[in-house]
């Protein structure tokens, strides 16, 4: 290090970093030495960690919470070329003496490329000629191609957009320094509330709003290169991967949780592919794709087709297709195995599996009446045409019923997110980008928890009464409940009968903050989501509360005191107990304490990030549902049917004997305003699907 700090040093070569000129190139060559010597010594650790069986017990809960960030191949090679840039940048910083603002301004200014090395995830001109392949008609499931200016926003593996810059205290990847224990935080703010009903939304809400979010966001977390997922506590030194960043629990068994670091993202060409901060990735698409069904690759896509008749493979009593690896399992049965989907997530608990189970029997059963209807159309159109109508009516159903509800009429109404009635949406703009923000990702998205109950409720389809109640602790990675005879039906009324939680600022349910991914009979350490969301947030280098406050419009504050009217007395005392100041509290543990908006379950934090999101997610798609713009639109009549779509329609055509359910399905029924309907009802309206009925060219 002495000499490349002798080289670098002079303030000549920050001003010519300044200036935007080229560093000298033997600079350069020794700066891409020292970084293929340190990542040497980095494979050279992670070799010696597998060769000591260092990991994760098998079945832990920190097991199954890595199971639900794993990391596919393509991600692994993407986080390798991450961490290269990344030292390269630390070295740059550290030799240059940079303070974080001046390496946030200087380092951008340096392309790797210069050194010969390629760090990027993809070509960009490459990829132009890979979207002319596609046909236009059709999203592709990575999201690629769906932006024709900038090809690879909104795609699969690549890195979440920033709203506001990521706050490193080395201005490249190393988190705030002397915060409260994330552990600590959990303790003091979101534990100990009531697990009270809410008094109108349903179990289905929050249920869906999981999805949701899984639709939108897969955050990776680093594994070893076996796949071996890396163990951060009770380790010696030697065998402490660097991507560890454990978290202190004081008063718990050993003093650690398991933390490992979301895996980076190099950037991508059309970036400019430079140094810079660390910068996360997302397996999933950003767009509203139905990608945990369908996949969020072309290769899953193929895994997950039939080849005929335009179908989703299923098992028995169209039940999605067993899994091949068994290892997330919490049951290894043969007999009956855990599911396999477009996203491995699908058997965190049967009530996920349920929302993909309804909308893999909904795609069937679009494609079956398509291919009635159209004898002449080959499997791939069928295929196509099914799931361009499939996620037509989930974007439907979340912007129409789902949203309203959550953000409150007021906000869907100021982030432009109200549905038009006829025609078609003429507000898609090729400038806004619908990549998810990694503060959305991050911590939005994360409103869901303050809704799911600890229990889910079991109802007796024939007397609609409440039959007994089904924990949290038994269903995690345990979905085998979808084979018993009944089930799929007694969820659906679970759902739609049980409650959501209402949320109490800024408290979780107990399952969710102490004996997360617990099945209540293993001895080891339990994960504390709550904490792991407060880390994850660090490690993102996500700004603090206080910060997105202001870029939120709210009122500026400087002490906690300023918190009042956005957060109960009572909840601010308690983040002055854990939080020398009111500019170091975490965004998540700042949005959950904030007291619902009127006419929302979110306060404004919440409803600002998730705003900004849905309202991309519409303007920056070009194949949004109601976008008449693009190739392949429907046309005015199939929109029109379209519109008929309705969370209890997809209910009732896909359980297996359901009779009735709610119309408006999220919330509770009621004997006047929202009463009880026979299935039958809901299938007089279905879509009329004679509108994309075409002539065979034969005749």
């Amino acid at each position: 290090m002495p000499k490349i700090r002798d080289i670098f040093i002079s303030l000549t070569m920050l001003s010519s970093l300044i200036s935007g000129s080229l560093l000298p190139a033997r600079m350069l060559q020794d700066l891409k030495r020292l970084t293929n010597a340190s990542m040497l010594r980095y494979h050279d650790m992670e070799r010696y960690i597998m060769d000591t069986r260092t990991r994760l017990s098998r079945d832990s809960p920190a097991w199954f919470l890595a199971a639900s960030h794993e990391m596919s191949p393509d991600a692994l090679d993407l986080a390798e070329k991450a961490l290269r840039r990344e030292t390269m940048a630390v070295m740059l910083v550290q030799a240059l003496r940079m303070t974080p603002r001046e390496a946030n301004t200087l380092l951008p200014s340096v392309a790797p490329n210069t050194l010969q090395v390629n760090l990027c995830s993809g070509d960009y001109l490459s990829l132009i000629g890979e979207c002319r392949k596609f046909d236009a008609r059709y999203r592709s499931h990575s999201g690629r191609c769906n932006n024709p200016l900038y090809p690879a926003r909104g795609a699969a593996l690549e890195a979440y957009a920033r709203f506001l810059p990521a706050n490193y205290s080395d201005g490249v990847s190393l988190p705030s320094p002397g915060m409260p224990s994330a552990r600590l935080v959990s303790s003091v703010m979101h534990t100990g509330g009531a697990d009270l009903k809410h008094p109108a939304l349903m179990a289905l809400t929050a249920l869906f709003g999981e999805f949701l979010a899984h639709d939108l966001s897969h955050t990776p977390r680093m594994g070893l290169p076996n796949g071996e997922r890396l163990k951060c506590c009770d380790v010696t030194y030697e065998r402490f991967h660097p991507e560890c960043m454990p978290i202190a629990a004081e008063h718990e068994t050993g003093g650690c949780m398991e933390y490992a670091r979301s895996a980076p993202h190099p950037g991508n060409s059309h970036q400019g592919c430079r140094l810079g901060q660390r910068q996360q990735m997302n397996q999933a698409s950003s767009y509203l794709d139905l990608s945990p069904l369908y996949g969020s690759s072309e290769e899953t896509s193929r895994l997950l087709r039939s080849g005929r008749g335009g179908f989703l493979n299923t098992q028995r009593r169209g039940l999605p297709m067993p899994a091949n690896d068994t290892r997330s399992c919490r049951i290894e049965s043969r007999a009956f195995p855990c599911f396999f989907s477009g996203d491995s997530r699908i058997n965190e608990h049967p009530g996920l599996a349920l929302m993909h189970l309804l909308f893999l029997r909904e795609h069937n059963r679009i494609a079956e009446n398509l291919q009635a209807l159209n004898p002449h159309w080959d499997d791939e159109r069928l295929y196509q045409e099914s799931r361009r109508i499939n996620i037509a009516e989930m974007q439907h159903v979340t912007y129409s019923e789902f949203l309203p509800l959550v953000l409150g009429e007021a906000s869907v109404d100021a982030y432009d997110l109200r549905l038009t009635s006829r025609g078609h949406f003429r507000g898609y703009d090729t400038r806004v980008d619908a990549t998810l923000s990694n503060a959305a990702a991050s911590a939005g998205l994360f409103f869901v928890a303050s809704l799911t109950p600890k229990t889910l409720d079991l109802v007796d389809i024939q007397s609609e009464k409440k039959s007994g109640e089904r924990s949290l602790l038994s269903a995690f990675y345990a979905p085998q409940e979808l084979y018993e005879a009944g089930a799929i039906d007694r969820l659906i009324a679970g759902a739609t009968a049980g409650h959501s939680r209402k949320p109490e600022p800024a408290s979780l349910n107990e399952v969710l903050v102490e004996r997360y991914f617990h099945d209540g009979k293993t001895r080891e350490r339990p994960v504390d989501y709550a904490a792991q969301m407060i880390q994850q947030g660090r490690d993102h280098g996500l700004p603090t509360y206080v910060q997105w406050r202001a870029f939120c419009g709210l009122p500026e504050v400087s002490t906690f005191a300023d918190l009042k009217g956005t957060i109960a007395f009572d909840v601010i005392e308690r983040l002055r107990g854990v939080y020398r100041k009111v500019q170091e509290i975490d965004l998540v543990t700042g949005a959950l304490s904030e007291a619902p908006v009127t006419g929302s379950v979110l306060g404004p934090t919440f409803i600002c990030l998730l705003g900004r999101t849905f309202r991309n997610a519409r303007i920056g798609d070009r194949y949004w549902y109601e976008n008449g713009n693009t190739p392949g639109a429907f046309t005015a009549e199939q929109l029109q049917e379209i519109r008929k779509t309705s969370m209890a329609r997809i209910l009732c055509d896909n359980g297996d004997r359901l009779k009735r359910v709610q119309p408006r399905a999220f919330l509770l029924k009621d004997r006047f305003l929202n009463n009880m309907e026979n299935c039958s009802v809901y299938k007089v309206n279905d879509i009329n699907l004679l509108f994309w009925k075409e002539k065979s060219p034969a005749t």
